[in-house]
């Protein structure tokens, strides 16, 4: 016998009305969790591109750091074996570029931390000038490390650069332990030096 019968028609369709109503917050909860999960995608990847943007660190596995070896005038020349048993930054960046600028301060920040047995600083300016204009700036700006040219070698030797500024920390065995690419405090930098320190 069809059940339909049962019931008058009001009923049939409280019934009705009543199963709808059932499903409806189903669906909606499904929609939700949806808009939940779509969300949180969408936050997870402006972070990683915050991160990028505003100089997080990249994870790279460790490697030796280029052999380089450059003159810096008067006959002298600077060369990765002058840095060994000490914490190595090697900074690219440029002159007129603020974020370069802003870098610069917070290695100089940095070194008031360690004394030079602990610790040196190299700059590498991409400027198209002369070296002279490049260690006359420093001098200006008060730095407590040397800036000078950056030649294609040495570029090179490092990989290649897609930003400045762009950092690479070498521990006491001379490995490249960071990377970084962006301005980075010094908080971030002291913890690399303090575990350079302990090896």
């Amino acid at each position: 016998m069809w059940l339909g019968g049962l019931y008058s028609r009001s009923e049939r369709g409280t019934a009705a009305r009543s199963r709808t109503m059932n499903i409806r917050p189903n669906a909606w909860h499904a929609r939700l969790l949806i808009a939940l999960v779509v969300g949180l995608v969408v936050l997870l990847a402006v972070i990683v591109l915050l991160g990028r943007a505003f100089g997080e660190n990249e994870v790279h596995e460790a490697k030796p750091a280029p052999s380089f070896a450059f003159k810096i005038g008067h006959g002298r020349t600077i060369k990765l074996a002058d840095f060994k048993n000490k914490a190595l930054i090697v900074c690219f960046l440029a002159t007129w570029d603020k974020p370069s600028n802003k870098q610069m301060g917070i290695l100089n920040d940095l070194l008031k931390q360690y004394s030079e047995t602990n610790l040196a600083v190299l700059g590498l300016a991409l400027d198209q000038t002369t070296p002279e204009s490049v260690r006359d700036y420093a001098e200006q700006q008060h730095l407590k490390y040397p800036v000078y040219l950056a030649d294609y070698d040495m570029i090179q030797g490092f990989g290649g650069l897609t930003a400045i500024p762009t950092m690479f920390v070498i521990d006491k065995n001379q490995t490249i332990i960071q990377k970084y690419i962006g301005v980075t405090e010094t908080n971030v930098l002291d913890v690399d030096v303090k575990a350079i320190a302990k090896q």
